[in-house]
């Protein structure tokens, strides 16, 4: 009982920087500054207005980013999907060298109704006739508008004999706004991005808070999930916590890298600055708790060192700030805490590796 409390104060200082903490690594990756003017508001606008998630990626950066081109782990980033691998290999492209920027609208299915669940507008460099003629063989080609769309398969194909038609959720869409950047759709029509809506956009909310972090790398806007009315993480409950975290409208996570490091930014809005200097507050006394249950000898001794030296060096080096109705915590990514999150994978990879039986793997 004492073990599990003590490690639900160490979840609980960290459970406030979770997001930060999980793209870490994958903003190292894909996560750089943009030098110069930013055509961030431009891209933005090429998407649907009223999605309440809203994420936007500069990869052009990326390349020149001190942060990324002095990154402990230097192997290429892999997509564990084969369709992306039948892609790659038909028609040549490289995300991590092709894609320079990328922004995305998100409705949940929950709210979709006439919309699409996702829109995506890429910018890039993409070979439109290999493109093409991956569309005549694995999908269809339609036109819409006086434009060509190329149709994809959402999902395998219905069995010979299915009674089931396909339906527009079948199928996701790509078209060529022009040679150099795609947008591509979750169904058959290319209506959402074709649509009429820059007027909108600047009385969007999300579109609004993206203004904020124009600055940024990349960032993901989202309106705060509901809370659930049993709300008990780690089995405890917290009448105060649950009601803090209802009054949190927004969330906002950005990321710049600045020099060999990256500067991680996770904001929530709340409904009033009572609100957010309360959660302020909360949040500094699961830090404090967090810290104290890593001091503990048995802590240190059955967590790895590299997982220990991450989680201590991060819940040290956040900084909590309250501003008006909007709580800010921000992480510096140093060099060091990606060589600690190196070792703490390479560990679990060959951890991995010893438990596997021979007999298994020859099968």
């Amino acid at each position: 009982m004492l073990r599990s409390r003590k490690t639900f104060l160490i979840a609980a200082g960290l459970a406030v920087f979770a997001v930060a903490g999980t793209v870490l690594v994958y903003s190292g990756y894909l996560r750089s500054r943009v030098a110069g003017a930013s055509p961030t508001t431009e891209l933005l606008s090429e998407v649907p207005a009223g999605a309440p998630t809203l994420i936007y990626l500069d990869l052009t950066a990326i390349r020149a980013s001190s942060f990324y081109q002095n990154r402990p782990d230097r192997s290429p980033l892999t997509i564990p999907d084969s369709d992306y691998a039948k892609f790659v290999q038909a028609t040549g492209f490289d995300f991590e060298k092709d894609l320079d920027r990328v922004a995305i609208a998100s409705w949940p299915q929950s709210l979709t109704q006439e919309r699409k669940s996702t829109v995506a507008v890429a910018e890039g460099r993409f070979d439109r006739q290999k493109i093409r003629d991956y569309a005549m063989k694995n999908g269809k080609l339609d036109h819409q508008q006086g434009r060509e769309v190329f149709l994809f398969p959402a999902r395998a194909p219905a069995t010979a004999g299915s009674a089931k038609p396909p339906t527009d959720s079948s199928w996701n869409s790509l078209v060529f706004l022009d040679d150099h950047r795609i947008a591509m759709v979750e169904g058959s029509s290319i209506a959402p991005v074709l649509e009429s809506h820059g007027a909108n956009s600047a009385a969007d909310p999300a579109h609004e808070r993206a203004a904020r972090v124009s600055g940024a790398a990349a960032f993901v806007i989202s309106r705060a999930p509901a809370v659930p009315v049993n709300f008990a993480p780690g089995g405890m409950q917290s009448t105060q916590l649950a009601s803090l975290l209802r009054s949190v409208q927004w969330i906002t996570l950005a990321a710049r890298p600045e020099g060999e490091n990256l500067r991680v930014s996770l904001e929530g809005e709340c409904l009033t600055d009572t609100d957010a200097r309360q959660l302020q507050s909360t949040i500094e006394t699961l830090r404090m708790f967090g810290q104290a249950a890593l001091e503990s000898p048995k802590t240190r001794h059955s967590m790895e060192p590299a997982t220990f030296g991450v989680l201590d060096t991060l819940l040290k080096s956040a900084d909590v700030k309250e501003t008006a109705e909007r709580v800010r915590i921000l992480v510096e990514v140093t060099p060091d805490i990606l060589k600690l999150g190196a070792k703490r994978n390479q560990a679990g990879q060959e951890d991995r590796g010893k438990r596997i039986d021979p007999k298994e793997s020859i099968r």
